[in-house]
């Protein structure tokens, strides 16, 4: 890359207003919190229909209460795989094993499938959020591609090359290198994520690069594969995806045009209300502490909440609401039938919500 930005512009701060109130609106990347009533508020803060809620735990009771509680406001739930570094399953022994719910350990494949096809009845919808130092053509996220394919569902994966300071290296690596397991798992929906997917816009842009600022030149990689593979999607969220969408506004309103099909809104936002409330600090420890199966993923969600923060300022978009400021990008780039699309269509169709 010829040209690289350590600091980012801030882009235009949204008014509050919510000009899309009475549009279906689903938040297709919304990770689960500590209680569900703090999801709603989210929800109504930013006048969002509903969520596909992205778990860390086993989210199967908590959708069975918000349904009851809450009808109509949670769409569904994803959780990401957990790879692991057990033996190979048996009937897959030139694969790594990944172990989906820390539950199941080296078991048949089908062992697998039929816990998962159980949760599919019960709202899970998919492999989301996909994170882990691995390589996106590597053998562990390969048998995750091929498992998504036979239970019909997506994938959704986090690209970052490069690890931010202070956080964990949690992004899968080599974006540039997806085409070939696009080509591979033609059954597989891959929908990309992250800074590697959003500053692949851009032609000039390379792996682990630095977002770059001003006018987007044409070519850019992300831009060229939503457009030459029917199975690859791209996860309109997070602080990369405002940045990236809010420095050429030409550009983003012939990108959305051009990918109304294949994007969809999802907010990866921090914010306790859905006005740019930062949460409260997460405690800061280097070793977790001993808790419960509960208090642990209480302590995940608010570790999660506080790397989101930490993106969110580094993108000069501290005390501000990512989800309020992406939708209205998108109303104002698009028309009302394109809009739709990128704000629940396109989700219902892809997810299967």
């Amino acid at each position: 890359m010829t040209e690289q930005h350590t600091t980012i512009e801030t882009p235009r701060v949204h008014d509050g207003s919510t000009p899309w109130r009475g549009e279906i609106v689903i938040d297709c990347h919304l990770h689960e919190r500590p209680d569900g009533r703090s999801l709603i508020d989210h929800l109504d803060g930013a006048g969002v229909t509903s969520a596909l809620v992205l778990a860390i735990g086993d989210f199967q009771e908590d959708f069975a209460r918000l349904t009851m509680s809450a009808p109509g406001r949670v769409a569904g739930w994803a959780r990401g795989p957990y790879l692991s570094d057990l033996p190979a399953l048996a009937d897959d022994p030139d694969r790594d094993a990944f172990d989906m719910t820390k539950v199941i350990s080296v078991r048949s494949r089908q062992a697998i499938r039929s816990v998962l096809t159980a949760q599919q009845r019960r709202g899970w919808r998919g492999f989301a959020e996909t994170t882990g130092a691995v390589a996106v053509d590597g053998p562990e996220l390969q048998r995750v591609y091929a498992l998504a394919a036979e239970l019909d569902v997506p994938v959704m994966m986090h690209f970052q090359e490069a690890a931010v300071p202070g956080q964990p290296d949690y992004g899968i690596k080599g974006f540039s290198r997806i085409a070939s397991m696009l080509s591979k798992y033609p059954e597989t929906r891959f929908i990309c994520h992250a800074p590697d997917f959003w500053g692949g816009i851009d032609a000039r842009y390379t792996d682990g690069g630095t977002y770059l600022t001003g006018p987007v030149p044409a070519g850019g990689l992300s831009d060229r594969l939503l457009g030459d593979y029917p199975n690859m999607y791209g996860d309109l969220g997070a602080p990369s995806a405002l940045l990236q969408l809010t420095r050429d506004p030409e550009f983003t309103v012939g990108f959305l045009d051009r990918h109304q099909d294949k994007l969809m809104f999802g907010s990866d936002c921090s914010c306790t209300d859905g006005k740019g409330t930062p949460p409260q600090s997460a405690p800061q420890t280097a070793t977790r502490p001993t808790l419960t199966e509960t208090e642990e993923i209480a302590f995940d969600a608010e570790m999660a909440r506080a790397m989101q923060a930490a993106m969110a300022k580094l993108g000069g978009l501290a005390g501000k609401c990512i989800a309020r400021e992406l939708l209205t990008v998108a109303w104002e780039s698009t028309t009302r039938d394109v809009f739709r699309k990128v704000a629940s269509e396109n989700a219902i169709r892809v997810y299967g919500l």
